[in-house]
């Protein structure tokens, strides 16, 4: 009972950060502010909904979320700054243009 709590309120919070992160996203004007927002909000906000898999009590439920959060954890970082990266690429062509 008190997992499915916890599972329960994980799943919760993960979601609420995701909606957050997704509410910056789409009411930001600027690229790098739109990618502050989702970057900063939403990968926490993954982190506890793949945390909220342990509520399950399946084992491969649980080693599939343990996977996906390895994944997340090394290729979030990257990607936000290859997409930082290709903004300011393209504002520095706008600004020679």
């Amino acid at each position: 009972m008190i997992l499915d709590v916890v599972a329960l309120v994980l799943l919760f919070g993960g979601l609420t950060l995701v909606t957050i992160g997704l509410y910056g996203l789409l009411r930001l004007d600027d690229m790098l502010h739109q990618l502050h927002a989702a970057a900063l909000v939403t990968g926490p906000g993954i982190v506890l909904i793949l945390l909220a898999a342990v509520g399950s009590r399946n084992a491969e439920i649980m080693t599939s979320a343990a996977l996906l959060l390895l994944f997340v954890l090394v290729t979030s970082p990257l990607s936000a700054h290859a997409i930082a990266q290709a903004a300011l690429r393209r504002e520095a062509e706008d600004d020679e243009a």
